[in-house]
């Protein structure tokens, strides 16, 4: 059991990520060979690959934060002393995290207030509008256990100084 969500908390987002690519990559090329070779397009593909690429879209904020690739401007804070980069780090880090905390609270007002259907696939569109409380949840998620793991490398850096 823990090497199951040993290997869901490091590759559960890739491989949702994966699929979805995949997923917008073969409905594409077949709507493609159904339009220009048969001359029948169909019309739900294209919505179909929208909201696949709402739900990528989502999801790649906690791949973001787990992989430790966000976009930063750090120039500044790389001039300052070491305990103050410290300092701004856990303020950005705990920003992020009430930023996505409060828009994975507010994203169920949003779905609770809709009620239509998709034009092409007659989905709920509730079904599309749960990307947002399952992309903010799982960047909060991930955003706790980056401050975490943050926290123990400083801890095992000042340990392993200490010792020296």
């Amino acid at each position: 059991m823990k090497k199951i969500v040993s290997w869901l908390d490091d590759n559960l987002e890739e491989t949702i990520l994966v699929a979805l690519l995949l997923a917008m990559s073969c409905i594409m090329m077949m709507q493609i060979v159904v339009r220009y070779v048969f001359s029948a397009p169909m019309s739900w593909p294209e919505e179909f690959c929208r909201y696949c690429f709402v739900y990528s879209g989502m999801l790649s904020a906690g791949y973001c934060i787990r992989k430790k690739v966000g976009i930063r401007v750090d120039l500044l804070v790389n001039f300052m002393p070491r305990p103050i980069q410290i300092i701004l780090d856990y303020f950005s880090k705990l920003t992020l995290l009430v930023l996505y905390g409060y828009l994975f609270y507010s994203s169920f007002g949003l779905i609770s207030i809709t009620t239509t259907v998709s034009s092409a696939m007659q989905l709920p569109i509730k079904f599309v509008y749960m990307a947002f409380p399952i992309g903010f949840g799982l960047g909060t998620i991930r955003e706790i256990q980056d401050i975490v793991l943050y926290t123990k490398s400083l801890f095992a850096v000042k340990g392993d100084k200490e010792t020296c």
